[in-house]
């Protein structure tokens, strides 16, 4: 019965490590994918801002 509950602790044991580092791997991903994505928002924003002010000056109406 000691073996049995030997194993069963082992098996835990390797089985929280492995989830610690698959949660860890997780995290950093995340956080690298929030950045790259904050990046590329702020990049658009100023080609957006480029935008509209070239096109404020010549005040082009569209109707329908």
């Amino acid at each position: 019965m000691a073996a049995i509950d030997t194993l069963r602790d082992l098996g835990t044991e390797l089985l929280l490590r492995a989830t610690q580092g698959i949660c860890d791997g997780s995290r950093l991903n995340a956080e690298s994918g929030h950045a790259d994505a904050l990046a590329r928002l702020d990049d658009w924003a100023g080609v957006l801002s480029l935008y509209a002010t070239e096109n404020e000056s010549s005040s082009v109406r569209a109707s329908a």
